[in-house]
């Protein structure tokens, strides 16, 4: 007799700025907010914000299959291969698209913590650059990329607690500037 195998699949629905603007609202949370033209990568950037401007990646372990959602300051070159053996990794590499949206309802160059309300199963560890400046207000997307939210860092972690996540702080591993 055969038996049927019942496959639990879990729809992830598009990250949008209003669910972030009702968390922000609901947990009292200030904000400033920053509309800009669309910002795919940091280098890009043509607007400042009173704060640390930090670079959002998620990263996943090749064989682990775990995922890293990592912020650090928006001018470091993230030395993958040393943050790998950091996280006893074998191997990093960037998550697809298909990878970002299906565990954070995200498009590519909108990536944010902020969107974390949507890793419902806390299978994406938060990777926290413990060189920025926790005095700093600090400054993400709200699911798009053509707004910023600016922040206390303070405020940031409280938005962390209210979704239980428990992020890890580690000096990110750079790679030295070009110089040529």
């Amino acid at each position: 007799m055969a038996k049927s195998i019942e496959k639990s699949v879990i729809i992830i629905a598009k990250a949008t700025d209003t669910e972030v603007y009702q968390l922000l609202k609901k947990w009292q949370i200030p904000y400033e907010r920053v509309e800009h033209q669309a910002v795919f990568t940091v280098a890009e950037i043509d607007f400042s914000i009173e704060g640390s401007e930090v670079k959002n990646l998620l990263l996943k372990g090749k064989r682990s299959k775990n995922y890293y959602l990592v912020i650090c300051s928006g001018n470091k070159r993230l030395d993958i291969k040393a943050l790998a053996k950091m996280l006893a990794e074998r191997h990093l590499s960037f998550a697809s698209e298909t990878e970002l949206f299906d565990s954070l309802g995200l498009e590519k160059g909108s990536v944010t913590p902020l969107a974390l309300s949507h890793d419902t199963l806390h299978q994406i560890n938060l990777i926290i650059d413990q060189t920025i400046d926790q005095t700093q207000k600090i400054g993400f997307h709200p699911n798009i990329n053509t707004t910023t939210l600016v922040i206390t860092f303070s405020d940031f972690k409280r938005f962390l607690a209210n979704l239980s996540i428990e992020p890890k702080y580690l000096t990110i591993p750079s790679k030295p500037l070009d110089t040529h």
